[in-house]
């Protein structure tokens, strides 16, 4: 590296082609693998509080339900419109989060005995 009319001027100009390596280091072996420790069975699993989707809602009529349902069908339309689904995806996304609220909803007694 040559350099410049200026001392502090340390860039360099150019750089060359290479056609040759200096050398290649070969691998080392391995020498020791660690054993695998022992794992233990799962003890005992908490409940989760404070986090019930489903029961957030809480029960809701058929009116509510059906309010619902289009408020998914208008963001679906929204998000294809925005580009943040396909176009040719927004039904299948549309009927997924509709799956999603009818099997989250609880069945009330007159539904049961259907």
């Amino acid at each position: 590296m040559t350099k410049g009319k200026d001392d502090k001027d340390k860039k360099i100009g150019k750089v060359g082609a290479s056609d040759k390596t200096k050398g290649v280091r070969s691998t080392e072996a391995v020498s020791d693998v660690d054993k695998v420790k022992a794992t233990s069975a799962v003890g005992r699993v908490s409940a989760v509080s404070g986090v019930g989707a489903a029961g957030a809602l809480g029960r809701i009529t058929l009116d509510q339900r059906d309010r619902l349902m289009s408020i998914v069908s208008e963001e679906a339309a929204k998000l294809a419109a925005q580009g943040v689904i396909p176009k040719n995806q927004r039904e299948i996304v549309e009927q997924a989060v509709k799956m999603v609220i009818d099997a989250s909803l609880e069945e009330t007694s007159e539904n049961k005995k259907r």
